[in-house]
């Protein structure tokens, strides 16, 4: 019989068939390990189901809206409801070359004959072996139910949303254009493009990958049966007074070979922008044709050192601080030296002036003298009161907000320049006529703009009226006593500017030197020539600025380049409007003759009296 075991022998044998126990602290390490995997999960669940929640089911929501979905933006109007700006439903065409069932010669000529396109070209597209051929973009409807009566394998028909301006150019610049991902570019297109494209409380349809309609329940109006609307935009803007500024600037645009011009007509009591005209204008319809210098509204994009027009504002500055009192005067001998510089007049000396002779021989040195009165705080601030250096918040986007250097930064001779509209100062035409439209709306500064109302297509109901912003700069009594002036001016002065039969205009001309790209000396023989008035001075209905930069023609100044443009364009303006005369004209020999016997002579716009000489385009 075999020997017995011994107990170290029996412990060795028993435990051969077992499996060695795992420490106790290995198992406390995957309790742990799994009890923080949960968590995470659990963290990571409660971000996405709770806090992100919101978020990802929007994400969602878009996500299956943007597949074939046919949404038509909101028309823009001018203020009488004329359409500037409207969607349509145009057809996109696709082949699939795979899937066709005739030969691709056959659907070369059928798609050419159809949509009146070259056949040699589609049948170049469809042997390229490409998955999709685009075939056609923005065809009409007609042309669609053509083709969609051949009933083929792989043709697809897609409708968009295709943008139309249907007067042309008209508007341009305010209006802007949309690009081909349907987005607004410049102008109302793009600051209102979210507002355009607000469908309101019309469920959007839900869509799933290939484009197919999810059915879901849903209560009130739905867009099954045609594209829904966004908000409508009604402008300030008049379409007889944009068509007639337009048509006044391009005609003086033409005749004078300028660079470029603008011209902006305002009702000064509330800051409605009736029309506002930039020359060269292009056509929205065809945008991809122009280059961003054409495009851009450099109305209020772009700056220029005013010059002469801006002594409203010195002068009106003031009169305010009563830095001068209203029967200021000062020997003006041509020419002011101020440290080592010295400033001149462009015509000389004017001998002993008062403020309205200031006005009529265009002073610089009584400019000067006025600013340099004040101040360098009291000038800068009261400046900045009529908007200078600050953007208007006219309702477009890339608006400048000019160039007015802090006062603590200026040199005297600093001072005196910027006091005829040079030195420390930059504006836009925008900035300029919404601060000297403070002394025509009786010393308010009151915010242009575009935009008078927003409303819901379906119900026709405002949801937003313009509200713009109002201050103080000036009394109502130095608002009253330097239009008088520039009434005065314009009725005894020698220019041409500001001639308006029947009409008192208050106004001033500005021939400014033009500075040179880089801000370092200027332009040798080039000017910006403008003019802004306002009539009638006793009660103003209508204010006008014309800015014409770098004319070739008409001696290069504000009164007979600029002028006639105001002339023209506010003579027939004020008819239009039928504002009341400031005074009755009398037909005498076949002349027109006012109150005091003067002859008035006829006003005859740029459009007629170089109508010979505008190009062969067509009418804007």
């Amino acid at each position: 019989m075999p020997a017995p075991l011994d107990l170290t022998e029996r412990r060795t044998t028993r435990t051969r068939g077992q499996k060695p126990r795992t420490p106790l602290w290995r198992l406390r390490v995957w309790q742990v390990l799994l009890m923080i995997g949960v968590a995470a999960i659990a963290v990571r669940l409660y971000y996405l189901q709770i806090y992100m929640g919101p978020t990802i089911k929007e994400r969602a929501k878009v996500q299956r809206q943007k597949t074939n979905l046919l949404i038509h933006r909101g028309a823009i109007t001018d203020r009488h409801g004329l359409p500037l700006a409207i969607d349509t439903t145009r057809y996109n065409i696709y082949i699939h070359p795979r899937l066709l069932k005739v030969s691709k010669e056959e659907a070369a000529n059928t798609i050419a004959r159809l949509t009146k396109t070259n056949e040699t070209d589609i049948l170049a597209k469809l042997n390229k072996n490409y998955p999709v051929v685009t075939i056609g973009k923005h065809l009409e409807r007609e042309v669609a139910d053509e083709l969609h009566k051949l009933n083929w394998t792989g043709l697809d028909i897609v409708p968009r949303p295709f943008r139309h301006y249907p007067e042309g150019q008209l508007a341009a610049h305010i209006l802007g254009y949309v690009n081909s991902d349907i987005k607004g570019q410049g102008g109302v297109e793009q600051s209102q493009q979210d507002m355009l494209n607000d469908t309101g409380s019309i469920p959007k349809p839900q869509l799933d990958g290939r484009g197919k309609t999810i059915l879901l329940p849903h209560k009130g109006p739905s867009w099954d049966i045609t594209p829904p609307l966004g908000r409508h935009v009604e402008l300030t803007i008049d379409n007889t007074l944009q068509h007639l500024a337009e048509k006044e600037l391009a005609a003086m645009g033409s005749h004078s070979h300028c660079k470029r011009a603008t011209a902006i007509i305002m009702d000064p009591s509330n800051g409605d922008i009736l029309a506002w005209a930039n020359y060269p204008s292009y056509d929205p319809n065809n945008y991809a044709k122009y280059p961003f210098s054409i495009t851009k509204n450099w109305g209020m994009v772009d700056v220029y050192q005013p010059g002469s027009t801006f002594k409203v504002l010195t002068v009106s500055a003031g009169l305010e601080t009563k830095a001068i009192s209203p029967n200021f005067t000062i020997h003006d001998g041509g020419a002011l030296t101020i440290g080592r510089a010295t400033i001149h007049n462009s015509h000389g000396g004017n001998g002993t002036i008062d403020l309205l002779h200031l006005f009529i021989h265009s002073s610089n040195i009584g400019a000067a003298t006025v600013a340099m009165r004040m101040s360098p705080e009291q000038f800068y601030n009261k400046l900045k009161g009529f908007g200078m250096g600050g953007k208007t918040g006219i309702e477009l986007q890339g608006e400048s907000r000019g160039l007015l250097l802090r006062w603590q930064k200026w040199k005297q001779i600093d001072q005196a320049t910027t006091g005829f509209g040079q030195g420390a100062i930059a504006v836009t035409p925008l900035q300029l006529i919404a601060g000297i439209n403070t002394v025509a709306n009786k010393g308010e500064w009151v915010q242009p703009h575009l935009i008078r109302r927003t409303y819901d297509p379906r119900t026709g109901v405002t949801e937003k009226w313009a509200d713009p912003e109002r201050r103080r700069v000036i009394s109502p009594e130095v608002a009253k006593l330097v239009s008088g002036l520039l009434a005065q001016n314009i009725q005894q002065g020698s220019q041409i500017a500001g001639k308006v039969p029947g009409y008192r205009v208050a106004g001033k001309t500005g021939t400014a030197q033009k500075v040179r790209e880089g801000g370092r000396g200027y332009v040798a023989g080039e000017t910006i020539a403008s003019f802004i008035g306002f009539l009638p001075a006793e009660d103003p209905q209508l204010i006008c600025l014309v800015v014409v930069d770098a004319p070739q023609t008409d001696g290069r100044w504000g009164n007979t380049v600029a002028g006639p443009v105001f002339n023209g364009i506010m003579t027939e303006a004020a008819r239009l409007m039928a504002i009341t005369p400031s005074y009755e004209l009398k037909k005498i020999n076949g002349k027109l003759v006012d109150p005091e016997g003067k002859v008035v002579p006829p006003v005859i716009p740029p459009s007629i009296k170089y109508a010979a000489e505008l190009p062969n385009s067509k009418p804007l």
